[in-house]
């Protein structure tokens, strides 16, 4: 078994909206916002360069298969002890941190094992409703830290618009009415402009599924070097209708990856100074923990360390935290559990 001893340290907005197309498909709050109890499944696949814009379009993309593609569990959470409005997403090794504000869903920050940004400035993700022709654009800015050590600053463009209504083709089934969302977002360091990140995304919405059915990804890194990295990801509608709730799922596709983390411990709990986080992996993995307050700020997390099959201990230095409640996350690959512990 072993043990890891950690001391943690301590916008602006335009809306354009064009006439309503009562025939198109629009995204409504009802039917497409975010709730905290799904969990769905992406099908990463190669890049689809995609132009089309206007009515009357057509994406044919029955050819793609999903045999060997790899399978990215996706869930959301409720990321506030406090606020309902607060949304939490987990993919990839990383989470996103949401808020619904009225008509709008704005993202307020993000977190990976090595970064952590809090928008000052948020991002607004969709508005609703949201019809063909609508869009979002504005200016963002926020910070952060590397390694949850040095300091940057961000800021950046976005827009958002839906630029095409028709129909999808996808393996096995034809939606006849969907709508076409296209994001676009740049952004660099405030104190490094050379140091520039665009993103694009394509996504196609169903009448019948609060997701999209399919996202095309294109980000473009313009550093020391020129770097482009491309995706298409597949939510298959047929396992969105209906959508259950997490702890109702049963089952996951075959490829799917297994829990890696059981057996975990918080002590004690509630806990004055150090923490004990203990826990078991069924094989190998990448493992961090990350720490947060009330569910939502991110208090510290560990580094990204390789751990063996077994028995594991972490402890943390909780003395120099304040009263409350606290949300721990951890994360093994693509897995990830968390529990609650009361600080006194």
């Amino acid at each position: 078994m072993r043990t890891r001893h950690y001391i943690p340290m301590i916008p602006w907005l335009i809306v354009l909206s064009f006439p309503t197309f009562l025939s198109a498909q629009v995204l409504t709050a009802e039917h497409h916002k975010p709730l905290c109890t799904d969990s769905l499944w992406a099908y990463k696949l190669p890049y689809i360069h995609v132009t089309d814009t206007g009515r009357n379009c057509i994406w044919d993309f029955s050819n793609i298969s999903t045999d060997t593609a790899d399978i990215v569990d996706i869930h959301y959470y409720n990321s506030s002890d406090t606020d309902t409005c607060n949304i939490g997403l987990h993919r990839e090794h990383a989470h996103y941190y949401y808020q619904l504000a009225q008509d709008t869903l704005w993202q307020i920050g993000y977190e990976t094992s090595r970064t952590h940004v809090l928008y000052s400035f948020p991002l607004p993700v969709m508005r609703y409703p949201f019809v063909y022709g609508d869009s979002l654009s504005g200016f963002f800015d926020g910070n952060g830290q590397y390694c949850h050590i040095l300091p940057f600053s961000i800021e950046g463009f976005f827009s958002t618009m839906a630029t095409a209504i028709g129909q999808l083709k996808l393996p096995d089934i034809q939606i006849d009415t969907v709508l076409h969302v296209r994001s676009i977002i740049n952004y660099h360091e405030k104190k490094h402009v050379q140091n520039n990140i665009s993103e694009e995304r394509h996504l196609w919405y169903s009448p019948y599924c609060r997701y999209p059915v399919f996202e095309t990804i294109l980000v473009h890194t313009v550093t020391k070097t020129d770097t482009i990295s491309v995706a298409s990801a597949y939510y298959i509608p047929q396992e969105q209708k209906d959508m259950p709730k997490r702890e109702d799922l049963d089952e996951k596709p075959e490829n799917a990856m297994d829990s890696l983390i059981t057996n975990v411990r918080y002590v004690p709990n509630p806990v004055y100074a150090d923490l004990q986080i203990q826990y078991s992996l069924v094989r190998p993995a990448q493992v961090f923990i990350s720490v947060h307050h009330n569910g939502g700020t991110t208090i510290f997390h560990t580094p990204i360390c390789h751990e063996e099959e077994g028995e594991h201990t972490v402890l943390v230095n909780m003395a120099g935290m304040q009263v409350g409640s606290y949300t721990i996350y951890i994360y093994a690959d693509d897995s990830v559990v968390s529990g609650n512990i009361i600080k006194l």
